[in-house]
């Protein structure tokens, strides 16, 4: 991997949490749990078409560095919230709840295939 890959994949993985934190909340606090919805879809949408979609910000394929988009948004939440302030005890629950409902959600996806 050149240097223009490793800034690319580490831009990419940047892009979700940041818009995240930037759009999410104000899409919730303007429009209600409808707004809510429509955010996530769409920063989930267009963070997925950045990283995956046809001209890949992330390095992809053999030898790449594997992360998940979630854990790239749990990461950069996470070390937001620490930085300015945040109770990582607080978030423990939040935490040990998402990573149950990512394996429930992968045996899902195992038994459906």
């Amino acid at each position: 991997m050149g240097i223009l890959e490793i800034v690319s994949t580490v831009f990419g993985g940047m892009l979700f949490p940041f818009l995240i934190l930037m759009v999410w909340g104000k899409g919730v606090e303007e429009r209600g749990i409808f707004g809510g919805l429509v955010m996530g879809g769409f920063i989930v949408g267009t963070s997925w078409l950045a990283n995956h979609g046809g001209s890949p910000l992330i390095v992809q394929g053999q030898g790449a560095p594997w992360i998940d988009m979630a854990w790239a948004a749990s990461i950069g939440i996470m070390t937001h919230g620490i930085i300015t302030g945040g109770d990582f005890k607080k978030s423990v629950p939040t935490l040990i709840f998402a990573i149950i409902g990512g394996i429930i959600g992968g045996f899902v996806l195992f038994a459906a295939a």
